[in-house]
């Protein structure tokens, strides 16, 4: 076992997400998850749930993780690189690895195909097909729920952001769009970041560096060797009244108090190990 290897294993046992070990490490989310799937390791579902926003997460999560995993682990045995497969199956690196990640919802054909190469059992090559089925049941389901009253919310979202006097955003997948333009008077951002979301896109870093001299706006970048605990997922917190999630299938509002609440506290934790000014800017010099 490498010394990479044998610590991601060992930091995943004692509770770190993988998203957590791509930014203390510097590798991408996939080389970390593909690490702990080539040892062995029993990955956990991703994402613990943020809020009492019931969406048949559960089941749903879990198909979705382990059909997830049985790719990616049907790959590895098979000794084929992530663009060999892909070419050989007829898709982009990319796509494939979305697919392995669960960050794409499968088609069955795509699943049958790539089982096929891998030169799996019949038994996994079923089990493969048949989560490929039920993924996309479920996603379908999902983006039902999530998009029930969708123009309604967007109208309180955007009313809610517009009379925002402080908002809170924890950003995992780049700056959001409401600082890069100059944010109108008498509003004020908080921007966190992970350092390696910052580093994984050359272009982050400039942005970041001009976003951080701007009035109104103060950008906090969690580094490498913080022990914070990330969410898988990110989100704007508007004044003390509302959260806005960023799913990959779409946004969940929470307007619930309490959970306000927890998520204004887990930001001021975070916000508590990020570096911030001229602190913040030397990590990238």
């Amino acid at each position: 076992m490498t010394h990479f290897r044998e610590f991601v294993t060992a930091e995943y046992s004692r509770g770190r997400t993988i998203r957590a070990l791509a930014a203390m490490t510097g590798r991408s989310y996939g080389t970390v998850r593909s690490a702990l799937v080539s040892e062995g390791v029993e990955l956990r579902s991703r994402g613990a749930r943020a809020a009492r926003v019931n969406l048949g997460e559960g089941d749903a999560g879990a198909r979705r993780e382990e059909l997830s995993v049985l790719l990616l682990s049907s790959r590895l045995n098979a000794g084929l690189t992530g663009r060999d497969a892909g070419a050989r199956a007829g898709m982009s690196q990319s796509k494939l690895s979305k697919l392995e990640t669960g960050r794409l919802v499968p088609k069955v054909d795509d699943v049958a195909r790539l089982a096929e190469n891998y030169a799996v059992s019949p038994e996994i090559r079923g089990r493969m097909v048949e989560l490929a089925s039920l993924v996309s049941r479920d996603a379908r389901h999902r983006r039902a729920v999530l998009h029930r009253g969708a123009a309604r919310q967007q109208v309180r979202v955007a009313r809610a952001e517009q009379s925002a006097t402080t908002v809170r955003v924890l950003g995992v997948g780049g700056l959001p769009e409401a600082v890069l333009d100059k944010p109108p008077r008498g509003k004020e951002f908080v921007v966190l970041m992970p350092e390696g979301v910052v580093r994984s896109a050359p272009d982050l870093v400039q942005q970041v560096y001009r976003v951080s001299m701007a009035e109104g706006i103060e950008v906090g970048i969690i580094p490498f060797f913080s022990k914070a605990s990330i969410p898988d997922a990110g989100y704007r917190v508007l004044d003390e009244r509302m959260v806005v999630v960023e799913l990959l299938a779409g946004n969940v509002v929470i307007t619930d108090p309490e959970d306000v609440a927890e998520h204004v506290a887990q930001f001021e934790q975070l916000r508590e190990h990020a570096v911030f000014g001229d602190r913040m800017r030397y990590l990238f010099l």
